[in-house]
């Protein structure tokens, strides 16, 4: 019953912060422009997203390799297709996580499945929050209407480095020093571990597969802009296209639909793009997140197929 509860929450939640955009959109104009899409363009961005995939896995394998745990690259990029898929179909885009942690458990356990799941999100995170933090004086120009905005990155992009550093420093001394029972110790080893990057090689692994996924995404939003006949410059998706994709992963909503959308018209209409134009691309990238998850879908029928067998 719980279960049903939070997934009905979620889904009001998408369909209301839909509905609220929707009040600010000409439905015909944002139809229009799909329908008139370049298509090989949008075909162009699926393979380029695809492609950052496989570097999605081999940043899993280093952090399972870290950990203790071993993989190869096929089984990782496996688990984390299937886990792509789920993403989109489950309550939150955090699903396809617990998806792949089931997975991998046998290859690698349940604690590093688990800890190098959590782990790989931060390093995404951390890298999103550094590049955050060193463009914030474009956003101070970007955003020379609505510098609030500029103070609150500011301050989330250095804060969240700071909690993150520093959390990872005082878990690691106290795991290190102190006898602790099960659960904690367990609780506490998700932030050591992060301490365990701090290593010129780890974090060199870390910040290029980091840094491709990063940029991957950033580009293959710009492409679907293209499509649709955007008009804006590399630096504008640069720097608000990553925080569309944050806001999109704050779970209160179903697999990030509606608040990707609102934050899409919210921030391109700050820079002097159409709520029509923000909304098409918005809607093109949900899309084409859905359809990038069907080799997991495919990949996962086959694995349900052969444990019945």
């Amino acid at each position: 019953m719980k279960s049903i509860l939070v997934l009905s929450l979620k889904a009001v939640v998408s369909v209301a912060t839909l509905y609220i955009v929707s009040h600010s959109i000409d439905w015909e104009d944002v139809g229009n422009m799909l329908k008139g899409a370049h298509y090989s363009l949008m075909l162009f961005a699926l393979i380029l997203f695809w492609s950052a995939q496989i570097i999605s896995a081999l940043r899993y394998k280093y952090i399972a390799r870290v950990l203790g745990g071993s993989i190869d690259l096929p089984i990782s990029l496996r688990a984390h297709f299937i886990g792509l898929w789920f993403n989109q179909v489950m309550p939150t885009s955090l699903g396809g996580d617990v998806v792949k942690m089931a997975l991998l458990r046998k290859q690698l356990g349940w604690s590093v499945s688990i800890r190098s799941a959590i782990l790989d999100r931060l390093s995404g995170l951390l890298f999103l929050l550094l590049v955050t933090a060193i463009v914030l004086p474009l956003y101070a120009n970007l955003f020379s209407s609505n510098i609030e905005l500029v103070y609150a990155l500011g301050v989330m992009a250095l804060g969240g480095m700071l909690v993150i550093v520093i959390g990872s420093w005082l878990a690691h001394c106290i795991i290190s020093s102190t006898s602790l029972n099960p659960f904690f110790y367990n609780f506490i080893k998700i932030f050591s571990d992060v301490w365990s990057f701090k290593k010129g090689g780890y974090l060199w692994e870390q910040t290029w597969t980091s840094s491709i996924v990063h940029f991957n995404g950033i580009i293959t939003y710009m492409l679907l802009g293209l499509a649709i006949g955007v008009d804006a410059d590399f630096v504008t998706f640069l720097l608000v296209v990553p925080i569309i994709i944050l806001i999109a992963l704050i779970p209160v909503s179903f697999a990030g639909w509606g608040l990707r959308e609102a934050g899409a018209v919210w921030l391109f209409g700050i820079v002097g793009i159409s709520n029509e134009s923000a909304l098409a691309m918005s809607i093109s990238f949900g899309l084409l997140l859905v359809v990038a998850g069907l080799p997991g879908l495919l990949i996962f029928s086959k694995y349900i197929s052969s444990s019945v067998k």
